[in-house]
């Protein structure tokens, strides 16, 4: 049985732009919507005046404060294989803001990770806090 061996000189992948977290976060920001049931928004709005009337703060924040719990693995795990959102009946508001883009990408890959949609972590987020 022969055994593929790969050479020293076989590129496999070569990338030479260095990708850098803290060159997103000053740079471009997305309008952004989520959708958050209406149970949650007095206490989204208090919070939000607490950093300021800025929900970008408050995003970051939430990100950064629970960073523990959603890296270790402390949300249930995905019941199906396709993304899961929030429940039918919930009165789904509307939250329209601009956010950078380092907390939106770490917003969608935690979602992705949990097989979970945006908005529905973001409100489990609100809820822990």
């Amino acid at each position: 049985m022969k055994v593929f061996q790969p050479s020293n000189s076989m590129i496999t992948f070569q990338n030479r732009k260095i990708f850098r977290l803290d060159h997103l976060r000053q740079t471009d920001k997305t309008i952004s919507t989520l959708l958050v049931p209406a149970h949650l928004l007095d206490g989204l709005k208090m919070k939000t005046k607490e950093h300021g009337n800025r929900l970008v703060i408050y995003l970051h924040n939430l990100l950064r404060m629970y960073r523990t719990i959603t890296h270790s693995g402390m949300i249930h795990p995905p019941r199906k294989i396709k993304t899961e959102y929030q429940e039918e009946g919930l009165d789904l508001k509307r939250v329209s803001f601009r956010v950078g883009n380092a907390d939106w990408i770490e917003l969608g890959e935690l979602a992705l990770a949990f097989g979970k949609s945006r908005c529905f972590l973001f409100s489990f987020l609100l809820e822990l806090d």
